[in-house]
């Protein structure tokens, strides 16, 4: 929700409800002041007696709380059946709306947040972000090999044709894996955007910083266009993963940055993933962009780079990494599990990796698998219509007026009892409880978005009317 001008009786009782800054031309206080339309109100507390305009849950300053003579604030009252905005209210003799009849509609709040008149001002009815995922695909030559069993990767590498043309190719496999995903997002109804770029593109070591589908939302003419660039490719040419995930990031911070200053849906706003599927290590060792030839020396070489700076720097900015390990991809364990790890997806808190080893299991391992296909469309499954669908919802902009020490999340689920989750600053794919500010580009705390972690996003998805709320005023629940 972004804030532009709003006129005096409004503005005192945005720095009332939401402590928010805004836009009100002159001195809006002293303004209502004269009128005799408001009482001056600050820190949760009013000057003098009478009514006052206030937020309700779905944003709007239309409701209606009374300043008491102690100073006081009641608890907003927003009924639609009453009035449709403050505007519409019936006056009182000073100007001002008169209060309405008491029948909140934003219901009631969390056991731990009841009885506080400051929490109930400020409520507002979030609407769920949607996932930006992209796909990074290996399509270099060793992709048209069998998996294992019928062919060993060992004979793929020194020959990159199939074993047994009757039998399906990694690259067949994978195709038919990703059309069942687009396929069940389709009909999920799914909120998400999704993208696919190959690696290489030229069959050499070349790579794209314009994926061959754009990020879209979901529907009919996106997932045909994803799989009308599935059957148009062919595998072929070298591994050039470094460039491509790195191009891949690069295109994502881009969409993101596209948010700032527009109205929603604008950019890739929501969470961010890049999926990279892969059966072998890099193989196109020069740096994909000459700006990242000094950062590659630096670090060693680009594959080090890539895990030490720049996928820990995305991370940090909420584009995650998740990391399939395809048959072929042995020698490359260690660290295509590093590369999950500092991407902030790791399967479990105690997994292994090592980017100079070979063993690892943090990533989608399925360099020993005898049964490529169902393990595939299981990693799939999980990632995208699972994880990469996390909980993350829009709020109000918060600004310097209301810290963040004072914001709250609550869920009332169709039985109609309102629960809070509490603060978890744990990482969200790593075993976190609860809510979380996203990042923005630059690491910073995003104020307009949480995500909701653990059991309590998959409280979220199992009720099909749950609804959550944003709370601000009170001091925030948190993970002890």
């Amino acid at each position: 929700m972004r804030i532009t001008a709003i006129d005096p009786l409004h503005c005192s009782a945005l720095i009332a409800a939401l402590s928010l800054l805004c836009a009100c031309a002159g001195d809006p206080v002293s303004r209502s002041e004269r009128s005799g339309a408001a009482p001056k109100i600050a820190g949760g507390r009013c000057s003098k007696p009478g009514p006052a305009a206030c937020f309700c849950n779905d944003g709007q300053p239309r409701g209606m709380q009374t300043c008491q003579a102690d100073g006081s604030l009641t608890a907003c009252v927003c009924d639609d059946d009453a009035f449709g905005n403050a505007d519409d209210a019936p006056a009182s003799a000073g100007g001002s709306p008169s209060p309405a009849p008491s029948r909140p509609r934003g219901g009631p709040l969390c056991a731990d947040l009841a009885g506080s008149s400051a929490c109930a001002t400020s409520s507002y009815q979030s609407s769920e972000l949607p996932s930006n995922i992209l796909f990074v695909l290996d399509r270099s030559g060793s992709m048209a090999c069998n998996p294992p069993p019928t062919q060993e990767s060992a004979a793929c590498e020194m020959m990159a044709i199939p074993a047994d043309g009757t039998m399906p190719t990694k690259w067949e496999i994978t195709v038919g894996a990703l059309g069942t995903v687009f396929d069940a997002l389709l009909s999920s109804g799914s909120a998400a955007n999704v993208g696919l770029t190959f690696f290489s593109n030229d069959s050499t070591c070349g790579v794209q910083s314009t994926p061959t589908v754009p990020l879209a939302a979901v529907s009919a003419g996106q997932v045909a266009a994803l799989k009308d660039a599935l059957a148009a490719t062919i595998p072929s040419g070298g591994t050039p993963l470094v460039g491509a995930t790195s191009l891949a990031y690069a295109y994502l911070h881009q969409e993101a940055a596209q948010h700032d200053g527009c109205q929603e849906p604008c950019g890739a706003h929501g969470n961010r993933y890049v999926v990279l599927i892969t059966d072998g290590a890099d193989s196109c060792p020069n740096p994909t962009r000459p700006e990242d030839a000094a950062r590659c020396t630096a670090a060693g070489s680009c594959p080090k780079y890539l895990v030490r700076e720049e996928a820990p720097e995305a991370a940090a900015a909420n584009i995650k990494t998740f990391v399939i390990g395809a048959p072929g991809s042995e020698p490359a364990r260690g660290y295509l599990s590093e590369l999950a790890f500092v991407g902030g997806t790791a399967r479990n808190a105690t997994c292994s990796h090592d980017a100079e080893g070979t063993a690892g299991d943090c990533h989608y391992d399925m360099s020993s698998s005898q049964n490529f296909a169902s393990e595939l469309a299981s990693a799939l499954d999980a990632i995208s219509t699972g994880a990469a669908l996390g909980c993350e919802f829009g709020v109000p902009e918060i600004r310097d007026g209301v810290p963040e020490e004072k914001v709250n999340v609550q869920l009332t689920g169709g039985d109609g009892v309102p629960v809070c989750f509490k603060y978890d600053e744990s990482p969200c794919e790593g075993g976190a409880n609860g809510w979380q500010f996203r990042k923005r580009p630059d690491g910073s705390k995003d104020f307009t978005r949480v995500a909701i972690c653990g059991a309590a996003c998959d409280r979220i998805r199992a009720d099909s009317a749950a609804r959550v709320d944003v709370i601000l005023g009170c001091k925030t629940l948190t993970v002890m």
